[in-house]
């Protein structure tokens, strides 16, 4: 049997979120399976799967730090030198250390993992934009783990050969198809102006806003919103640009404003298991489709209309299990023509949702770890 030891981190808004509740009289143990229960991103999806083939599974949650705290006081050593990720890995002695953050797996953290003599592999996920420092850190494992082609090739060609392509998924334990729908349109996502990663969002989004009646609309901001907000705006007035780009700092205000505030996990799946369409968009770094997004809104019947990119029609039939949208202009469009015609969205939306329980979900996706696991092992005769 092998031991597997997942290192994972959430957006600090969830943790917040999390921790306006009354945790404090929580052992570890409950306030982790508590945070499970939020369903939250991968949640434990994969250790759950994994524990079905016969792995010893555990996860800690690296920037909780409530739960951090409470495993240091329950398992750990206080006066102990080792942070408390090395004494987590000490106590647990996983086989397999598998970092959901690659900021995780720089050279001092992977070097003192390494000094645990029962470690026999080192895995690290990421899907997320490049920069130099990620590709440093993705250097020193022993594997890599990501969702889509684009960032697949990237890291063949520029990290390492051993890489896994493995797509998100959803659980089929909450996937569902809810005919009863009372929310027209969803769209559930964040706005970092940093690196212009969704700058094509804004006007999208105000668009949708301003438009559509019915409609649950809510944002993630990232705490540094208005350094980003006054930085770009300070950069376009330098460049003389102002009166070409007021329009979007209106409308990145006005989405502010008015928008929702973000929402996670089983939140968010109680809106879209409501929702008749659910808008997507990827971030703009991509060229290639695979966001969580995807599945989440099939697997809750949503009808899915997402931005067009590349290997889309490996993951869905384009027309019957989802549709694109290529402009804002035919964004409008096509939610008006769903909107006007419900058996034929209801009949793409039960498409997408077939799709994703029977091919999209986490049994499949985890049947990719275990054999990728099995291959790293035995070219390391372990």
């Amino acid at each position: 049997m092998l031991s597997f030891l997942r290192i994972s981190s959430a957006y600090p808004s969830f943790i917040k979120k999390l921790q306006n509740n009354n945790l404090r009289n929580l052992n570890y143990n409950s306030l982790i399976d508590l945070y499970f229960k939020e369903n939250y991103s991968v949640s434990n999806n994969i250790t759950n799967e994994l524990s079905k083939l016969n792995y010893e599974c555990k996860e800690v949650i690296s920037n909780f730090d409530l739960s951090q705290k409470l495993w240091l006081k329950e398992f750990g050593n206080k006066r102990s030198k080792d942070n408390i990720i090395i004494q987590q890995i000490k106590f647990y002695k996983p086989d397999i250390v598998y970092l959901g953050n690659s900021e995780l797996a720089n050279k001092e953290m992977i070097d003192l993992i390494r000094q645990q003599d029962f470690i026999k592999l080192i895995l690290s996920f990421h899907c997320a934009p490049f920069n130099k420092k990620i590709i440093r850190n993705l250097k020193n494992v022993d594997g890599i783990v990501t969702c889509t082609e684009g960032y697949y090739i990237k890291c063949i060609n520029e990290i390492s050969k051993n890489v896994l392509l493995m797509q998100h998924a959803f659980p089929k334990k909450i996937i569902k198809h809810n005919i009863k729908k009372n929310i027209n349109l969803t769209f559930i996502g964040s706005i970092f102006l940093e690196k212009n990663l969704h700058y094509d969002r804004v006007d999208i989004i105000y668009s949708l806003m301003r438009k559509f009646n019915n409609k649950f609309i809510a944002i993630n901001f990232s705490n540094k919103f208005f350094l980003s907000y006054f930085f770009a705006l300070f950069k376009s007035i330098y460049k003389f640009s102002i009166f070409k780009d007021f329009s979007f700092f209106f409308k990145i205000l006005y989405i502010y404003s008015f928008a929702r505030k973000p929402i996670f996990g089983k939140d968010m799946y109680n809106v879209l298991s409501k929702t008749k369409i659910l808008i997507n968009t990827h971030i703009g770094d991509t060229e290639f489709a695979g966001n969580m997004r995807l599945f989440e809104g099939t697997g809750l019947g949503c009808l899915v209309i997402t931005d067009k990119k590349k290997g889309l029609e490996k993951l869905f039939n384009i027309g019957d299990e989802i549709d694109i949208f290529l402009n804002k202009e035919d964004l409008i469009q096509k939610c008006d023509k769903y909107l006007s015609d419900e058996k034929l969205l209801n009949k793409i939306s039960i498409n997408g949702y077939k799709k994703t329980y029977n091919f999209h979900n986490y049994e499949n996706r985890i049947s990719l770890l275990n054999n990728f696991i099995k291959k790293l092992l035995n070219e390391k005769n372990l």
